[in-house]
């Protein structure tokens, strides 16, 4: 379960170099909770806990970090080795509130839903590092999203289920068991998992989206919680103060400009605005700076663009699923022409081409492919 982060009144989590998948860490109680399902003398069990060396047992500290990406390969390792393919819904789905240990305390008596999320957001940074969280605004909604930035962490469905099937079941404690979101989005492929995740959510699931996100009403977020108790607000601040002391993630050490430029991209392609004059503003530098500085590492805005592009491109091409259109907007290219000109000046070949191996090589039938080519065109 991670948390959201809110723009405006909660400031963004500070990012920091871009790291390799072997840098981004989780807290150990997360992990916790998978290996509790991992009991008795299975021996696929006995293997994923070996292959990833683990024991069967809680860890001796749960605020102990682990990598971030053995934690999403354990994940869906153990939903193999238990033959339980929604795995993380279902842990999702039996989340409670004080599993989260001493944060407890300020959820339970946070005076409104979208406070609560505040305090999940103000701690995001100390139990899963390198993770985008946000939240949209719109007319009498709000939509959070969740994704992890690295994407060469791949493929991460237990990880994403179980994020926003906990948030949906965190949200159901503070407000009633009946209550459902307006919509639920993932951005892996839901072909084949539609009836579990629309039968727990009881509204809408879509797949293939830009990021996951649970999208809720404005009305029930600002409506007081039945069971705020009135807490004192100077006393609830001082125990938040003290619990980021502990909870406090390292200092991100120094990273190079053009190291910084490629994890804002890779954080915000499909979800913001990728262009040269927003990006140097979020780095606190002029645009022609950015540009002087970029060229002492031998590269451009450009090339640091396309390069994220092109690693984007390759992974959601990968899952045989996606249509052109969508990807090459969500690239922020202006239509599929475009997308289609850069990818073939990057591979030497059509984007299509790619996307039909990745389908046959994911044994697709003849039939799924023609109806997906179709839509293609």
């Amino acid at each position: 379960m991670s948390g959201i982060e809110t723009k405006g009144t909660v400031p963004e989590p500070k990012r920091g170099r871009r790291v390799a998948a072997r840098d981004a860490t989780v807290r150990c109680f997360f992990l916790d909770m998978i290996i509790n399902e991992m009991t008795g003398d299975s021996s696929e069990c006995a293997r994923a806990l070996a292959k990833f060396k683990l024991k069967d047992s809680k860890s001796l500290n749960p605020y102990a970090t682990y990598p971030l990406k053995s934690y999403v390969e354990f994940f869906e390792e153990a939903a193999r080795a238990l033959q339980r393919p929604h795995l993380g819904l279902e842990l999702g789905q039996n989340f409670r509130l004080w599993e989260i240990g001493p944060v407890y305390p300020l959820l339970a008596t946070a005076p409104t839903l979208r406070e609560a999320l505040g305090v999940f957001s103000r701690f995001q940074a100390s139990w899963q590092s390198h993770t985008t969280c946000n939240v949209e605004r719109r007319f009498e909604e709000t939509r959070y999203g969740y994704v992890i930035d690295d994407m060469d962490i791949w493929p991460r469905v237990q990880d994403a289920e179980n994020a926003i099937g906990g948030l949906c079941t965190l949200t159901r404690q503070l407000l009633s068991e009946r209550w459902s979101p307006v919509e639920i989005c993932f951005e892996h492929d839901i072909t084949g998992r539609e009836e579990p995740l629309e039968r727990f959510f009881r509204c809408p699931v879509r797949g293939n989206e830009d990021s996951n996100s649970i999208l809720l009403r404005d009305a029930e977020l600002d409506r007081p919680m039945h069971a705020w108790v009135n807490s004192n607000a100077a006393a609830r601040a001082i125990v938040e103060m003290h619990l980021f002391d502990l909870l406090r993630p390292p200092e991100d050490t120094f990273q190079p400009i053009h190291e910084r430029l490629s994890q804002l991209i890779d954080q915000r392609l499909g979800r913001e605005s990728v262009d040269l004059e927003a990006l140097a503003r979020k780095l606190g530098v002029a645009p022609r700076t950015l540009r002087r500085q970029l060229g002492t590492f031998g590269t451009s805005f450009s090339k640091v663009l396309n390069r994220e592009r092109r690693k984007k491109a390759k992974m959601l091409l990968g899952t045989g699923t996606i249509k052109l259109s969508q990807l090459a907007a969500h690239l922020g290219y202006a239509n599929q022409s475009a997308f289609s000109r850069a990818f073939r000046e990057w591979t030497g070949e059509p984007p299509i081409t790619a996307l039909r191996r990745a389908r046959r090589t994911g044994a697709t039938s003849d039939n799924e492919e023609t109806d997906a080519d179709e839509q293609d065109k």
